[in-house]
């Protein structure tokens, strides 16, 4: 009897830190099933570039397209969310970058690659509705504890399908291993996006009347109103959008070469770097309610600048690094700096941003980290070739720094009312 009371105990104390209302399980569930796909290949998209003859300076070309593209449909889409609606955009767009997936099977050369890229980067513009949507559905006050739910939930059922993408790349080839990845990616994406179209539910219906009339001259007005919201933003998320754009330009300058420097100069096996990739999901997940009661004890920008500060750290980790030991302690840090990092630094932004402009808010969080990610990715796949592979992490730690600098700066936000759609 005892035994089972403590279970019990247990089981409810679980449920009380586990906050998914209503309207955010459509967009949960449907994620879950599409980020299993995607983690098989989310890994190696670079390493795929690279064994189709994409040197890394044109890789960052490619990389540099597919963010300049995205951050002109964010702008659209922040604009389309807040004017007509969330939902259609973001079944119509799903269902587009799904199918991209498709398209990289196809690819026989570094040049094609552009199709599914830019096919991809195009349907970028549901993101500022999915996020709207999503923050829309949640309380002020649990919003951070919401967020870590959707993360805990998205992302547990995918922890080691990293390892199946390596283990398809070892065995197969890299081209043939990862072109069977990109078709259950695509699979796998239709299918959870055919769940999200069912049961998704709209959660802002946008302007009306005579409002409404004027958001048909979309393409001549949304970069005017676009930059009214920008001025008249809060401090705060000024601020926070400076952050925003400097963690970027770091990340921009270092991600897309991670595992061309681990897979093919520090010689990983692909195996190996998927059971890496493994290990930084899976503490990731563990440490997500765990992070959800730091967060709601010592606040949002505490929180974000505790997780900002372990990223340079982890950097010189990464850089200095001699051995199989080395790599696993920058993997550990590195999912335990995205537990507490994502949720809080996604709840800072709902939070400084009315709902009527929160799509448009969010969105420039997206544009502007996506503009200034163009020159990053490029500039970071030049120092790669032309300096040595380790140049662009030295390069970007002193700008996560610098970011780090910002984040100190921003005051906590204060309660806000219930939102009601």
């Amino acid at each position: 009897m005892a035994g089972s009371s403590g279970s019990r105990k247990i089981l409810k104390n679980w449920r009380g830190r586990f906050y998914l209302p209503g309207n955010t399980w459509a967009l949960a569930l449907s994620a879950t099933v599409w980020n299993i796909g995607g983690a098989m290949i989310n890994p190696y998209q670079s390493i795929y570039f690279s064994g189709l003859g994409a040197n890394s300076v044109f890789i960052g070309f490619l990389l540099g397209v597919n963010s300049a593209v995205t951050a002109l449909m964010q702008l659209v889409g922040g604009y389309v969310a807040d004017a007509w609606g969330r939902r259609k955009v973001i079944v119509i767009f799903s269902f587009l970058s799904a199918g991209s997936a498709f398209v990289f099977i196809f690819v026989s050369e570094p040049a094609l690659l552009m199709i599914p890229i830019v096919i991809g980067a195009i349907s970028g513009i549901y993101g500022p509705a999915f996020n709207a949507t999503l923050t829309d559905s949640m309380e002020p006050e649990l919003r951070a504890r919401g967020l870590v739910s959707f993360t805990l939930v998205t992302s547990l059922p995918s922890i080691f399908f990293p390892y199946v993408g390596g283990t398809l790349m070892q065995t197969l080839g890299t081209l043939e291993g990862l072109r069977i990845a990109f078709f259950f990616s695509g699979l796998l994406g239709v299918i959870g996006v055919s769940y999200r179209a069912l049961t998704l539910k709209e959660t802002y219906v946008g302007l009306r009347g005579k409002e409404k009339k004027r958001i048909r001259r979309l393409v001549s007005d949304f970069f005017t109103d676009n930059l009214f919201v920008l001025r008249n933003a809060t401090d705060g998320a000024k601020k926070l959008l400076i952050y925003a754009v400097l963690a970027s330009v770091g990340t921009a300058m270092t991600v897309p070469y991670t595992s061309i420097y681990l897979v093919n100069i520090a010689n990983l096996p692909p195996q190996f770097y998927g059971l890496l990739t493994n290990v930084a999901g899976l503490i990731s997940v563990l440490l997500l309610l765990p992070a959800a009661r730091i967060i709601e004890r010592v606040g949002l920008t505490k929180s974000a600048v505790y997780a900002s500060l372990s990223i340079p750290v982890n950097q010189l980790i990464f850089v200095r690094a001699k051995g199989t030991d080395d790599f696993v302690t920058w993997t550990a840090i590195g999912g335990a700096s995205g537990a507490l990092l994502g949720p809080s630094l996604t709840a800072l932004q709902a939070n400084l941003s009315p709902q009527e402009m929160r799509g448009r808010i969010m969105a420039m969080f997206s544009v502007f980290s996506l503009i200034t990610a163009v020159p990053a990715q490029i500039v970071g796949g030049y120092l790669f070739q032309t300096l040595g592979p380790l140049s662009p992490f030295i390069a970007s730690t002193p700008i996560f720094v610098l970011a780090t600098l910002i984040l100190i700066r921003i005051k906590e936000p204060g309660p806000r009312p219930i939102e009601k759609s």
